[in-house]
């Protein structure tokens, strides 16, 4: 069995080839890709490279077997704004959260820890923190940093799909790709805050929840259409009656 298990591995590295070496340079400066735009991208490699395509999952698995040795992984989820499955680029290293200091000073590093602690624990589970607060945090940093240097690194911030705009630019949230790069370090920090999903079991920042208010259920909002798509609205949890418009989460589309 074992050297069963060596063989596989033999294998999959002499799979690995011109198409997935061109797809992982391209992950590499995206870092996300919607799945739907990474299938494409791999048809499309697949044609420069003149390789007959082979089902996407292997290809992924045959990818991730290869760039593990450097700590690095290809995972998938589903954005929390619309349902639509990702592909995120992960440092998988045990302190994940200095895995942004790559671009980033010890300052900056040290900005977006207390950020996200500020969207993590925002009133009412809005998992949001307003565009006026996060610029008055680069002020109370030690050095201080000025609101235009602010302003710069939080564009920077989202440039790297660490964090998006909603609202109308009113607030900063968590983009999917520090849902799943800093997984570990989130649970670790903030477990008796985040909740996961009922459904999916994903830590879960936007949705809907229970209207019963000592019930922690909550659901991502494309994960309660698959549930109460057969079923009557009600708790899976307290049976209280469910309501579609109970939501939170400042980063859910109105």
């Amino acid at each position: 069995m074992l050297l069963a298990g060596f063989q596989q591995l033999d294998t999959m590295s002499e799979r690995y080839n011109d198409s997935h070496r061109l797809f992982m340079q391209t992950m590499l400066s995206h870092r996300k890709l919607q799945e739907e735009k990474a299938v494409q991208l791999y048809e499309r490699i697949c044609e420069l490279t003149e390789l007959t395509p082979e089902n996407f999952d292997d290809f992924v698995d045959v990818v991730n077997n290869e760039i593990n040795d450097v700590d690095l992984t290809l995972r998938r989820s589903r954005d929390e704004r619309d349902g639509r499955t990702v592909i995120v680029l992960v440092n998988t290293k045990d302190d994940e959260i200095a895995q942004v200091a790559t671009n980033y000073t010890t300052n900056e590093i040290t900005y977006f820890k207390q950020l996200l602690e500020m969207i993590v624990l925002s009133d009412d589970e809005n998992f949001a923190v307003s565009s006026l607060g996060a610029l008055r945090l680069g002020t109370k940093m030690k050095p201080p940093i000025s609101q235009r240097e602010t302003q710069d690194l939080l564009d920077r911030f989202v440039e790297d799909q660490w964090l998006y705009t909603a609202r109308r630019d009113a607030y900063y949230v968590m983009d999917p790709r520090t849902i799943l790069e800093l997984m570990t370090y989130l649970r670790e920090q903030y477990s008796d805050v985040l909740r996961d999903c009922k459904m999916c079991m994903e830590i879960i920042t936007m949705g809907e929840r229970c209207e019963l208010q000592n019930c922690d259920v909550r659901m991502h909002r494309h994960c309660a259409d698959t549930f109460f798509s057969n079923r009557e609205a009600s708790c899976p949890s307290c049976k209280t009656a469910w309501s579609r418009t109970n939501t939170f989460g400042l980063g859910l589309p109105l």
